[in-house]
């Protein structure tokens, strides 16, 4: 009988799998992936938008985003006026109530891979960051 060895796993992947294990799936607890495509041939995954006048103001205000379509949930991040974003997937009702689905970064330089369709809708998994934010603090640009 031939005995296998192992050697000790380097510290980082002891700390990769421990966060594994914590991972929360993102359709867990409320959370909802931002979903990109369109079922329509040949549409871009998603369009520009910009933060345009949050709640308290453009010189000081911010907008909260959430890990799902819902504002229930503790927000995530903060994003302020001017600042850009794909607008991807939404949810609930036009007016007070809808959610956008989005895709950002803090680098404008960042390519987020969202500029080539997608054949069929799924969920964002680019490097870029994603999270939900309430429809009427967002303009479309473009797209």
């Amino acid at each position: 009988m031939q005995l296998l060895h192992l050697a000790p796993l380097p510290a980082f992947a002891v700390l990769a799998l421990s966060l594994a294990g914590q991972a929360q799936p993102m359709d867990m607890q409320g959370n909802r992936p931002v979903m990109i495509g369109s079922p329509e041939e040949g549409l871009d995954p998603c369009s520009l938008g910009m933060i345009n006048d949050p709640p308290t103001g453009p010189d000081t205000g911010a907008v909260m985003v959430f890990p799902g379509n819902s504002t229930e949930l503790g927000y995530v991040d903060t994003l302020v006026h001017g600042q850009q974003v794909w607008v991807c997937d939404a949810s609930g009702e036009p007016g007070d109530e809808e959610m956008l689905g989005i895709v950002y970064s803090g680098n404008p330089e960042e390519d987020c891979d969202l500029s080539s369709p997608v054949e069929e809708p799924r969920p964002y998994l680019g490097p870029c960051n994603r999270g939900w934010v309430r429809a009427e603090w967002v303009e479309i640009i473009a797209g």
